[in-house]
């Protein structure tokens, strides 16, 4: 079958046209409960400036029973997710992300926290173009026993005017599901 830029519109309409990718919410939730008080935390979703559907990648190894050697797969593997929030003038988004490292690792003593003591879900929801009513996403994964590994530097400038200040983050997690 040769190519049809009438097939591939026909197609594309078919399934409710391109997805954009300005329409999204990440939620925080059951974390632990000393960050559930927080009142940022409801507002999160409203802060996070950029979020990626996260990555799963199958790890392989070769096997040779005879012959040529072949790739088998043996473990699925989650890189790290990254994000970006934008900051308030009360810097809340950061204070947040600081407590929450706090708990990990004590930074007095160098304690380390029990795992389910620092760990929460994280849902991201994609919501496509045609979905402006209702509130239920097109796409979405929650990432399991999620916790922030790094809370990068936020750049101060004298030359960036009314620049907006943002918070990179990046989260570690156990694993991703798919929920729809």
């Amino acid at each position: 079958m040769s190519f049809n830029p009438q097939k591939l519109r026909d197609i594309t309409v078919n399934r409710g046209g391109l997805t954009t990718t300005e329409r999204y919410q990440v939620v925080f939730k059951d974390l632990p409960p000393i960050l559930q008080n927080e009142s940022i935390v409801r507002d999160l979703s409203f802060y996070c400036e950029t979020v990626a559907l996260p990555t799963k990648s199958i790890s392989a190894s070769d096997k040779l029973l005879y012959g040529t050697s072949y790739q088998m797969p043996y473990r699925q593997a989650f890189q790290e997710l990254s994000l970006s929030f934008y900051l308030t003038n009360d810097m809340a988004q950061k204070r947040f992300f600081d407590v929450w490292q706090t708990l990990i690792i004590d930074p007095i003593s160098g304690d380390l926290s029990f795992h389910e003591n620092y760990t929460c879900e994280i849902e991201i929801k994609k919501f496509g173009r045609t979905n402006l009513i209702s509130d239920t996403p097109d796409y979405q994964v929650t990432l399991e026993k999620a916790w922030p590994s790094i809370v990068a530097e936020v750049q101060l400038s004298h030359g960036g005017g009314s620049e907006i200040g943002r918070l990179p983050v990046t989260m570690q997690y156990k694993r991703w599901t798919r929920k729809i």
